[in-house]
């Protein structure tokens, strides 16, 4: 199976703003903070920075574009917004099921290593899935799939 990784044109471009965030933003600010204080917290999130930056720029760099593969609409898979209901409620969650690095960069976004994004990811509208919770398992249905937004 490809491992591949693949960003839609929407998690690129937001991925190419975070990256210039970090390069031109936060870490030269993390620099100068450690010139000043030289203390162990501020080195630390120096590092941690800079290695987020890398694995933006390695995200950027390896994946190929979402848009460019085959799509089946009638089951969810990357990229696909989801509309799903908790079993016992009416309200509706609607996401975009995204890679992990992506996932962090909305709120809306729902990775697909995440137990919800694990769970509805090749799942058809009406399907039903059990997804392991810290307070037991709660099943959801499918109830749309749309291919990004």
């Amino acid at each position: 199976m490809d491992r591949t990784p693949l960003l839609s044109e929407e998690a690129r471009r937001s991925l190419e703003e975070r990256l210039r965030v970090l390069e031109d933003e936060r870490i030269p600010r993390l620099e100068h903070e450690l010139e000043l204080s030289r203390d162990a917290s501020s080195a630390a999130a120096l590092r941690a920075t800079r290695n987020e930056a890398v694995q933006v720029r390695v995200a950027l760099s390896s994946a190929s574009a979402l848009e460019d593969i085959p799509h089946d609409p009638t089951k969810v898979e990357l990229g696909d917004t989801v509309t799903v209901r908790r079993e016992g409620s009416s309200v509706r969650e609607r996401f975009t099921l995204v890679g992990e690095l992506e996932a962090r960069l909305d709120e809306g976004w729902i990775s697909i290593e995440s137990p919800l994004g694990s769970a509805v990811l090749g799942a058809r509208v009406g399907e039903a899935m059990v997804v392991s919770t810290p307070g037991g398992p709660v099943t959801h249905e499918v109830l749309a799939i749309d291919r990004g937004t």
